[in-house]
């Protein structure tokens, strides 16, 4: 790209998010952890994100002060030759550097221009692990003046939380090997969603679809935006062409490959909805520059869309099998929305026998619904947009 294009780039990511990105080729030595990316993303708090080629185990984190500092220190871990030091005019960071301590420490350390409460989490991702830092600091407001900043108790609002209940009317999506349709399924798992949604205070679910109706995939999308979502659950019981294929997965969008077979085969059915029944409408840009423009608008709601997968993967496995440990990505149609988290949650495989007798169950439903409910929240409560009900609560 030329210096116009670095511009514009950093500019609509601004715009998009408050986000600098520093981008880096993976240099990976033999037995170390690499750090191949930083990212700092202003959402609500000030966010650091770290991505890892692999888990970096016994990381340790503290702060100083005079002057204040956030430290992060990770065994056996080299940073990427691309990665420089960086330092920043305005907000709560100040800068960021870093060296090798005590022979085979990797040293993060970010000069704060104030004090921080910082938590963090390691989340995975496709290649390796992020973590992921929460300074515990607001933004820089002058980054943020794009979100609505209100402070009035009266004033707060609830959190718009979109259920997609995939398939529907003429497309009956999978279908198992007793006949189950996909369709139906999706419906009955997100209507209990929805009602659990609906009884927590500062949470107001919409349906997508609430009977047997078809909606294209991206009036999906319109819908959800239409009704001012704050995130996109798009809720499937898909088919594998490998019958023993079974338990619960949940995917972000990929803005590269697939993260498995599975993850490329299912984004490429539920993608053929759409192309079937004649709902895709080809608006004349290059593929390059389609993608181009779809990295710059994703790159801070993909962030947002792997951590609330994270949450509510982390509550199906307690209700039984999942088909991966991680967040899978893929690049399905129904999760590029640029402004709107979105996940979408198989949960389970209708070809297997055993898991299309689970789907048709009332009692396997309704768990499904509870640990979707409770991860939500649970992301709900941590990432709350100020505003809300919720971010006034946790206050």
């Amino acid at each position: 790209m030329g210096n116009s294009a670095d511009i514009a780039r950093r500019r609509l990511l601004q715009l998009l998010g408050g986000s600098a990105l520093l981008s880096a080729h993976i240099v990976k030595a033999e037995t170390d952890v690499t750090l191949s990316g930083f990212r700092m993303v202003q959402q609500d708090n000030v966010m650091l994100h770290f991505d890892l080629d692999r888990a970096a185990d016994g990381a340790k984190l503290f702060t100083l002060s005079d002057p204040d500092r956030l430290v992060i220190d990770l065994p056996n871990t080299r940073m990427a030759e691309s990665i420089q030091p960086q330092q920043f005019t305005q907000g709560a960071v100040k800068g960021f550097r870093f060296g090798m301590h005590e022979g085979e420490k990797l040293r993060l350390v970010i000069d704060l221009n104030r004090p921080a409460s910082p938590s963090f989490r390691f989340i995975p991702r496709q290649g390796g692990q992020r973590l992921i830092v929460d300074l515990g600091v607001k933004g820089n407001p002058e980054l943020m003046d794009y979100k609505a900043r209100i402070t009035e108790r009266s004033a707060l609002r609830d959190i718009v939380v979109a259920i997609d209940a995939g398939h529907g009317g003429k497309d009956p999506g999978a279908i198992g090997q007793r006949k189950s349709r996909e369709k139906d399924i999706t419906l009955k798992v997100a209507q209990r969603l929805y009602k659990r949604l609906a009884k927590q205070q500062g949470v107001k679910p919409v349906m997508i679809r609430n009977d047997d109706t078809y909606v294209p995939l991206r009036e999906r999308i319109r819908i959800a935006r239409t009704k001012n979502a704050d995130l996109f659950v798009s809720i499937h019981a898909d088919a594998f062409k490998r019958k023993a294929a079974h338990g619960s997965s949940v995917y972000a969008l990929s803005l590269k490959g697939a993260s498995s077979e599975a993850a490329a085969w299912l984004a490429q059915k539920e993608n053929e909805s759409d192309v079937l029944f004649g709902d895709v409408a080809l608006d004349g840009l290059s593929e390059d520059l389609k993608q181009t423009l779809l990295d710059l608008a994703q790159n801070t709601t993909l962030e947002a869309s792997l951590e609330v997968g994270d949450d509510v993967l982390s509550e199906l496995k307690k209700v039984g099998a999942v088909h991966k440990p991680s967040v899978e990505q893929a690049n399905f149609a129904v999760l590029k929305s640029p402004d709107i988290p979105s996940l979408l949650v198989e949960t389970a495989f209708i070809s297997n026998l055993q898991e299309e007798k689970k789907l048709n169950s009332p009692a396997f439903q309704d768990r499904l619904a509870v640990a979707m409910q409770k991860g939500i929240t649970t992301y709900l409560r941590r990432r709350a947009p100020e505003g809300t009900i919720l971010h006034a609560m946790r206050g």
